[in-house]
């Protein structure tokens, strides 16, 4: 990793990952705030999804928080499909948020607030190569902090959507896995459509 003059922020020759920080209505007690990691990829590199398909690895943090806030698990946006050969990868290319919801305590009465995260990914174009980054953000607590507001509500947008009426059926047939769906929306019938599985398995 290359050193930046600011601690929220990680440069390498493959990204550019900065810690951000959402709080409309600045940090209250036993309300939520909202953290990301923010990766920008140099063209035609990836990082990968909680799963990454046949080959990689996801990213994961590592947080250090004061004492009572509590982390989530990343809100990992829907991927894209990386294929690489005969493999089938899960990830993405561009500018990505993936953001974790944090649970302020009860009692919480600071100023501000003193943030450290320890992250690790996997970036990869014809080869792979592990990094990490160690980020340090003071978000005030008295104060909205809104500067990356439209960057997370970008991410909502691109949050999978839970479809009520829709179901699902998979069966192995002939080595293969068949997926079959029901109740979509009128708009998706006759279109091509993607599928991603959230955990990895094999097929017997």
């Amino acid at each position: 990793t290359a050193a930046s003059p600011d601690p929220a922020v990680v440069r390498t020759e493959q990204v550019r990952a900065e810690l951000v920080a959402h709080a409309p209505e600045g940090i209250r007690p036993g309300q939520t705030l909202w953290l990301g990691l923010q990766i920008t990829h140099a063209p035609h590199w990836h990082t990968y999804w909680k799963n990454p398909g046949d080959s990689g690895l996801p990213t994961t943090f590592a947080w250090q928080l004061p004492d009572g806030f509590s982390a989530g698990e990343i809100a990992w946006p829907v991927p894209k499909q990386l294929p690489v050969g005969p493999l089938m990868n899960f990830g993405y290319e561009g500018t990505v948020l993936l953001p974790v919801a944090v649970t302020v305590p009860a009692g919480f009465s600071s100023d501000a607030v003193d943030i450290q995260l320890k992250a690790d990914w996997l970036v990869c174009k014809d080869i792979c190569i592990p990094e990490s980054g160690e980020f340090a953000l003071r978000v005030p607590a008295r104060a909205a902090t809104v500067a990356n507001a439209a960057v997370f509500d970008g991410h909502r947008a691109a949050l999978p959507q839970t479809l009520p009426a829709a179901s699902a059926r998979a069966e192995v047939r002939d080595g293969a896995l068949l997926v079959r769906v029901s109740g979509l929306p009128a708009a998706w019938h006759g279109k091509s459509l993607q599928f991603f599985p959230e955990t990895a398995g094999v097929i017997d």
